[in-house]
């Protein structure tokens, strides 16, 4: 027997993300786990509207995304922890500038590097669809045939509902080898 928990938003957990964007003239960054694949060239990305970030996202046009590791941890909690507004988080991360102008924290070992398509406004959050421009990948995260390895990357997920941090890694078999013969 199941329990009707009502309207609740339970797809969780998602992919941490940490979010650079240059606002006022220096990277900002903050955390994001309302992210999704909206088509194979295609995310989104859904933040509160008061997000300080927003603001540099909207006036330039470029953004990066990039997922988070164990190692990353801390700046991702510190990116989440305080507003752009109030605290100055341009020395959270290095980084370096991809080749849309995005900022790009050197310690991800995945960043894909956006620029902004549209913006779904819904009540009180900026949902920024973003095509991508680049995936940026460190050299070891990389399986035999170049691809993204996600064993390697093992990327850190974020749970809302208990604000929690998850981890991955596991390979636990090849799409449609489950299926009878």
């Amino acid at each position: 027997m199941k329990k009707d928990l009502g309207s609740l938003l339970a797809l969780y957990p998602m992919p941490a993300t940490i979010v650079g964007a240059m606002v006022d003239g220096r990277p900002n960054w903050m955390q994001v786990a309302h992210v999704g694949v909206i088509g194979h060239d295609r995310i989104m990305i859904s933040c509160m509207s008061s997000h300080h970030t927003n603001k540099g996202i909207r006036e330039t046009g470029v953004v990066s995304v990039s997922l988070c590791d164990r190692a990353m941890l801390p700046e991702l909690d510190r990116a989440g922890g305080a507003s752009g507004a109030r605290v100055d988080k341009s020395g959270l991360l290095a980084w370096s500038v991809a080749g849309n102008g995005a900022p790009v924290p050197e310690k991800a070992p995945l960043t894909l590097a956006c620029h902004v398509v549209d913006i779904y406004e819904t009540k009180g959050f900026d949902n920024f669809v973003l095509a991508i421009d680049a995936t940026l990948v460190e050299e070891g995260r990389l399986d035999d045939a170049g691809k993204p390895d996600f064993g390697k990357i093992a990327p850190v997920l974020f749970e809302f509902p208990t604000y929690s941090y998850y981890a991955t890694g596991e390979r636990l078999g090849a799409c449609l080898s489950f299926r009878d013969e």
